[in-house]
């Protein structure tokens, strides 16, 4: 068990880690591509390493340079079958955008991953490249890793999406530009599209009307460079951080403003949250700099398809029931159950644990201010990470509640106890 003295306000400015999302797309398209690429500031962490490793293993080749690498490739054309199984470790993003690359490559592979991962659902990515004609063989009907990609060349479909998942979406993208013709995939609703954007720099130019997304193959991608802005999912725990502790005050620097990643500033101006956006660059995925100081706010109902657009900040959304005027209710998100854990049943758990009414429901849950807090709680962060971090604020934002772990911070975000040091004033 690990607890944090009481802090009593945040103050100053960070820079949050580079976008996890936009990494792991900048690795595999620079060794898609033919030639050498350049990727500056990406994420290094467990999930982004994983990838890297997959993509080494095909062949790809990183250079380490002064704030990353050169990426030289023959081309995901001349892609090698791997000698060994690829190992996923806790990413969800490498295992399923990997096996819609790898389903293309009429080659054989092996995924597999670490305990959470293999009780996550591959079925959803699974399910649509067979209808590309990829041949993937799966634990329990299809739905689990470990899987076996059995060589095939695929044809193109048309495709309606059955999840709000930009993972799907990116998988099928990526076996589409490597089928024998044309394949349309059709989104239930807009997500994150850093996929779609980064391609336009390594020469693909997709065809998209509205939830419609064309896909044409290509022979080659060719080489760019890629500079990965601050992670937006990192600093809405900053974001409600300052909404958290009294007095607060905090700068954001140079974190990326994708409009289909931010919705929790929109949530956040839907709870009279009021706050400073200062952008610096629009060109390819944007991004610049947020200020917000500590205020009071009113609660929100959360529902439809802005869910989808602020998956991975819900559980720091909910966690700010705790300190709102009225409730923080969230529906149509159930999609957390199958996070790196059941994000909505860890919620529940740990907001009850402090002291906190809460109600909870198959999509979603509902939070009531905090009136109370239970001193000798005992939190559990579920071996997932954003569970992690919500619960190191919450220590020090009331002082010494007890945490059975954090080591799970290093998936995303492993200095965040010293970025959150760096602001606090005890």
């Amino acid at each position: 068990m690990i607890s944090f003295e009481k802090v009593n306000t945040l103050k100053g400015e960070i820079v949050v880690p580079s976008d996890k999302s936009i990494s792991h797309r900048a690795f595999i398209l620079s060794a898609m591509a033919e030639g050498k690429s350049k990727v500056l500031n990406p994420l290094l962490s467990r999930d982004t390493l994983a990838t890297k490793a997959a993509l080494a293993a095909v062949g790809a080749k990183f250079i380490e340079i002064d704030n990353g690498f050169i990426i030289e490739s023959e081309g995901f054309r001349n892609f090698i079958e791997p000698n060994d199984i690829i190992n996923c470790e806790n990413s969800g993003t490498t295992a399923r955008l990997l096996t819609g690359l790898f389903a293309g490559q009429n080659k054989y592979f092996v995924l597999t991953g670490d305990n959470s991962l293999r009780k996550r659902p591959m079925g959803r990515v699974i399910e649509p490249l067979g209808k590309l004609g990829a041949y993937i063989v799966a634990r329990e009907n299809n739905r689990f890793l470990p899987l076996t990609i059995i060589p095939r060349q695929l044809k193109g479909a048309d495709i309606v999406g059955k999840v709000k998942s930009a993972q799907v979406k990116s998988a099928i993208i990526l076996a589409g530009l490597q089928a024998d013709s044309k394949t349309i995939y059709t989104e239930q609703a807009v997500t994150r599209n850093h996929t779609e954007l980064m391609l336009k720099s390594y020469g693909v130019d997709l065809k998209i009307d509205g939830l419609k997304i064309e896909i044409n193959p290509v022979d080659r991608l060719k080489p760019c460079e890629i500079s990965v802005p601050g992670d937006f999912s990192s600093a809405a725990f900053f974001l409600g951080a300052a909404l958290m502790f009294e007095n607060a005050e905090i700068l954001i620097k140079n974190v990326g403003l994708n409009s289909t990643r931010c919705g929790m500033l929109d949530i956040l101006k839907g709870m009279g949250v009021n706050f400073e956006v200062n952008l610096k660059s629009d060109i390819g995925d944007p991004f610049g700099d947020i200020f917000i100081q500590h205020q009071e706010f009113e609660g929100i109902k959360i529902d439809g398809d802005i869910v989808a657009n602020i998956i991975d900040e819900i559980p720091m959304i909910s966690a700010l029931g705790l300190f709102s005027k009225t409730p923080i209710e969230i529906r149509g998100a159930e999609e957390l159950r199958v996070k790196e854990s059941d994000r909505i049943k860890a919620m529940v758990y740990n907001l009850r644990e402090i002291g906190a009414e809460v109600e909870e429901f198959d999509d979603g849950l509902k939070v009531y201010s905090l009136k109370e807090i239970n001193k000798k709680a005992n939190l559990k962060s579920f071996d997932d990470h954003r569970i992690a971090m919500i619960n190191i604020l919450l220590s020090k934002r009331f002082g010494q509640l007890s945490i059975d772990e954090i080591d799970s911070i290093d998936v995303s975000f492993p200095d965040f106890i010293s970025k959150v040091d760096s602001l606090s004033l005890k």
